[in-house]
């Protein structure tokens, strides 16, 4: 991970303040988790390992056909491909959910309650959303408010019964944390949520595509959850649990929360780059996988539906075999493409294929979409840190071939992707190669000086 012990980021800022140019001086910072400074091996392997310990989990407390569907999943089998964090925030939530629904003990309701917020303010600070002074204080009111809702479920009073009924109480905690990401936002306390008052109208399209993204094709599609909506719906009015409420009161708030903050990313990073509106969205769609975090919450859910009326779960699906069993018929070549997208990447080859030695710098230059994202895919194939290498970018809106010339005396190599026509003068092709088509197609270029 291109992080430094201080949290800076070595070749610059992943939002850089000039549009279209890096700037390694600009080091931003961004909050990791410490695993990330390990090596790309070991990120990787220890991500594997939490999701066998997620599987083995499921296999045992929910069963086998369940467990089977989480070890299928594209998104998180792209996400430990490419080192990202979906599976520690899974099993934060995981444990977050289990101690805030007194999954395993109803002993210490404060303290299962704290260390609950706890876990679940390590979601948004392994983000970068959070800074670690906040992290404590969050969890704080996180636990208060889940012990005063627990406090407000045993209670006799007729206008507070409402809380042990699933639906009324998801749609109170759905409404309160679009409420608080609102305030977010209009007060302009995050930047990316502060889109949402610089551009409404894309933003309130931003939401309707994340629903589809987020909730059609990444739950209720990517988990094998369609099915069995229909059928639990159908049997929720009827239920009148305190902690089958709590359960669907997470998920709804989760659920309402990563709609809302997906939105806001793809509105913001398409004001930031200048991309094309809806394109963007294609672009940047596997967003969606940070839902793969609600897995766990959402099968235990249904499992205590099933032993409180009989709705169907996955493991005893009924009439819903069949749509089951199509579904995951679909589900296991776009796992196997995943497992294979998620290990390969053009620059990895371009990074092999690149003539640099230590202390040597080089340019990359692409569409502004995700730009500086692609740079920094270079750092764990170069060895950038040890081998104190610094990469440059380039927007193609921008002038880069004068600024090359004028401002970068220092590149010796220079890396142009698929979206790169040109070839500047005084630099000659060393190695070319073809992005596949997931990565986008076309020819990548590595030059050198002539």
């Amino acid at each position: 991970m291109a992080v430094d012990e201080r949290g800076g980021l070595p070749w610059g800022d992943l939002r850089p303040d000039s549009a279209g140019y890096s700037d390694p001086a600009d080091v931003g910072e961004r909050s990791v988790l410490p695993i990330y400074q390990a090596s790309e091996g070991v990120i990787k392997a220890t991500a594997l390992v939490i999701l066998v310990g997620l599987i083995a989990y499921v296999h045992r407390t929910v069963g086998l056909r369940t467990a089977a569907v989480l070890s299928l999943s594209p998104a998180l089998i792209f996400s430990i491909g490419r080192g990202y964090e979906e599976v520690h925030m899974a099993l934060a939530f995981g444990l977050a959910f289990g101690l805030f629904t007194q999954l395993w003990s109803k002993q210490q309701p404060f303290a299962q309650n704290l260390l609950g917020g706890l876990l679940l303010m390590f979601i948004p600070f392994s983000k970068g959303m959070a800074e670690p002074s906040h992290v404590l204080g969050g969890a704080v009111l996180l636990g208060v408010f889940g012990t005063l809702w627990q406090v407000a479920q045993t209670a006799e009073h007729d206008r507070l019964q409402w809380l042990k009924r699933p639906l009324p109480a998801a749609t109170a905690s759905a409404s309160t944390v679009f409420a608080f990401i609102f305030m977010v936002g209009i007060t302009r306390s995050s930047p990316t949520l502060g889109v949402m008052v610089d551009v409404p109208l894309r933003y309130a399209s931003a939401v309707a595509f994340a629903v589809l993204d987020v909730v059609l094709i990444f739950t209720l599609f990517g988990m094998v959850l369609w099915p069995l909506v229909r059928p639990t719906l159908q049997r929720l009015g009827s239920v009148e649990d305190a902690q089958i409420s709590t359960m669907l009161a997470m998920i709804a708030a989760a659920m309402t929360a990563l709609v809302l903050y997906v939105a806001a990313l793809w509105t913001y990073e398409s004001v930031l780059w200048g991309a094309s509106w809806p394109g963007v969205v294609f672009t940047m769609g596997n967003n969606g996988r940070y839902v793969t975090l609600l897995y766990i919450p959402l099968v235990v859910f249904l499992n205590h539906m099933h032993m409180a009326n009989g709705a169907p779960t996955i493991d005893a699906p009924g009439l819903q075999v069949r749509a089951i069993g199509i579904t995951l018929l679909i589900l296991i070549p776009i796992s196997l493409l995943a497992g294979l997208h998620g290990q390969t990447m053009w620059t990895d080859e371009a990074a092999d294929a690149m003539p640099i030695e230590q202390n040597e710098h080089f340019l990359f230059v692409s569409d502004a979409t995700l730009g500086m994202h692609w740079l920094y895919t270079f750092y764990e194939p170069l060895d950038a840190e040890v081998n104190n290498i610094t990469g440059h970018w380039r927007s193609t809106d921008v002038n880069w071939v004068d600024d090359l010339q004028q401002n970068l005396p220092q590149v010796t190599v220079l890396v142009l992707s698929p979206d790169v026509g040109n070839v500047p003068t005084g630099w000659v092709v060393e190695s070319t190669g073809e992005a596949d088509l997931l990565n986008g197609g076309g020819e990548w270029r590595v030059l050198t000086r002539s």
